[in-house]
Formats: C-alpha cells, sequence, structure tokens
C-alpha cells in the first residue's frame, strides 16, 4: 500500500463514522476491543499518522455519534459513494466485518448495518 491514503483525508472523518456505525450504532456499546481495532484500521489508511492522533481522531467521532449529531448508517455510505472504487468499498466492507467481530460476536444488529451499507452502496 502507498504512503498516500486512497481516500481525500476529508471523507476519513466519514468512513471513522461509518465504522462506528456499526461498532456503536448497531448496539449502543463501543468496547475497548472494537476502538483498538478502528484506530488499527484507520491507520492502515493513514500510516503516516501518529496513532494518538488517529485515536483522537476515533474519540472525537464517537463523542459526535453518541450524542446523536451524525447521519444514518445509509446517509453515511452515500457521502462515500462517490469517492470510492468498486475496491475500495469492498476493502470498507471487510474492515466493518472486522470492526463488528472486534469483540468477539457478530450481532444481528451488527451485520444489518454491514447489509444496509453494502445495499447504499450497490
Amino acid at each position: 500500500m502507498s504512503a498516500e491514503p486512497p481516500l481525500h483525508p476529508r471523507h476519513l472523518h466519514t468512513l471513522v463514522l461509518l465504522y462506528l456505525a456499526v461498532a456503536y450504532g448497531a448496539d449502543d456499546d463501543f468496547a475497548p476491543a472494537e476502538r483498538y481495532t478502528i484506530v488499527e484500521l484507520i491507520q492502515r489508511w493513514l500510516p503516516y499518522m501518529a496513532t494518538d492522533t488517529v485515536e483522537s481522531m476515533v474519540d472525537t467521532a464517537f463523542a459526535a455519534a453518541s450524542s446523536g449529531m451524525v447521519g444514518t448508517p445509509e446517509s453515511l455510505a452515500a457521502d462515500l459513494r462517490d469517492a470510492l472504487t468498486p475496491d475500495l468499498q469492498r476493502r470498507i466492507l471487510t474492515d466493518l466485518g472486522h470492526v463488528a467481530r472486534a469483540d468477539g460476536t457478530l450481532s444481528v444488529s451488527e451485520a444489518d448495518v454491514i447489509s444496509r451499507i453494502r445495499r447504499a452502496w450497490a
């Protein structure tokens, strides 16, 4: 993977919110393992960014998500749709599966959110 993320940096905040839609929005629980996984996945998009900066980005997005200040998974996916190639969509859907299973279980609500995101990109 190149040093530059395949997404414009302005889309990365939306990507974090999409990951949080699965990790937190699906079941109102944000497990430490889910947070760790999201930080790790974002660092794959931004390998040059310090871990504490990525953690701060995730924590800021979580504060917005937990206060209801973000859109639906479908609206977040729509915001990214034009910026993503089919390969990037598949990569993100795979990432979302990792986020959902980070706490050791894949809940029905998490699988439903991932399916709704996939349909928004269809």
